[in-house]
């Protein structure tokens, strides 16, 4: 019996040092204050003069860093986005450097593996899953493109990024699909004042600043369409240029009782002897440039 006390003694010793141990490397390589610089230093890569602010710092049984939300603000106080209830786990093989991470945002919760290769200077974030996502409170992206994109978004990826000669280099790869979605125009297409979404899908690659989109395709309520192109990113959100080309398709409840729409539907097609209807997407995500092909 003393034998078998002393077994479970032995593992509750191991467990509870386990915790003291992981808890105490994390409260060094995490302690709010970097956390808070960290967050500060990457945003204000992409917007001018942004801030973070970390809120509820502690630690969730029996390993992991919770945090209940860190917010990033613009220069004019203005909040880009939140993330909330995000909870920091590091892997037990990998104690220091691999952590599974979850959180809450814009709507939907999200998660990703992040592994840490100091000696190195790089990371990698795998097994992104992003779970129904509303792209309308990101109040970031409604102000740059001066409209509100509304959906639901599931998508999955990974992504990687190394510091070399003091510049950062990124790369990665995913997909995503957005349901239910509505897409204002700034300028009428075809008569539209908005795409209604029945489904959109896009495969994603991604290389330091530039946003390569490949094999996309919606389903509307008015139109289909296919497209691919670039994003090239800039200093701020509003700026950032798109490249895109695509075919669009008019269906029965856009023509339905549009004078407007059949005529120029008509004038198109004979212009081109075919359905579909060649586009051409360029311009900045705050003033995009919608032309059909000559």
């Amino acid at each position: 019996m003393r034998i078998f006390e002393s077994k479970i003694l032995f593992f509750c010793t191991l467990f509870v040092y386990g915790v003291i141990l992981t808890v105490g490397v994390l409260w060094f390589r995490f302690p709010t204050e970097k956390v808070e610089r960290f967050c500060e230093v990457k945003i204000e890569e992409l917007v001018k003069g942004s801030q973070c602010k970390v809120a509820g710092i502690g630690y969730g049984f029996p390993f992991s860093v919770a945090v209940k939300s860190v917010r990033f603000n613009d220069e004019q106080q203005q909040e880009l986005f939140t993330l909330r209830n995000i909870r920091l786990s590091p892997s037990l093989k990998n104690v220091g450097s691999q952590f599974g991470l979850k959180f809450d945002g814009f709507g939907g919760t999200h998660s990703l593996q992040l592994t840490i290769d100091s000696d190195n200077k790089e990371f990698v974030l795998e097994k992104i899953k992003i779970k129904n996502l509303d792209p309308a409170k990101i109040p970031v992206l409604a102000r740059a493109a001066k409209r509100e994109i509304r959906g639901t978004i599931d998508g999955e990826g990974i992504f990687h990024g190394v510091l070399q000669g003091g510049k950062l280099l990124t790369d990665g790869k995913g997909r995503f699909t957005l349901k239910q979605g509505k897409f204002p125009l700034l300028v009428p297409i075809l008569s539209l004042e908005s795409i209604d979404l029945k489904k959109f899908s896009m495969e994603l690659d991604f290389k330091n600043n530039i946003l390569e989109c490949q094999k996309g395709k919606f389903h509307g309520r008015e139109l289909d369409g296919n497209f691919s192109g670039t994003v090239t990113m800039q200093s701020s959100l509003q700026d950032t240029r798109l490249s895109f080309v695509g075919n669009l398709e008019p269906l029965p409840d856009l023509l339905k009782g549009n004078k407007e729409a059949q005529e120029m539907v008509i004038q198109l097609q004979k212009k081109r002897k075919r359905g579909a209807l060649p586009f051409v997407l360029k311009g900045t995500v705050q003033k995009p440039i919608f032309t059909f092909e000559p």
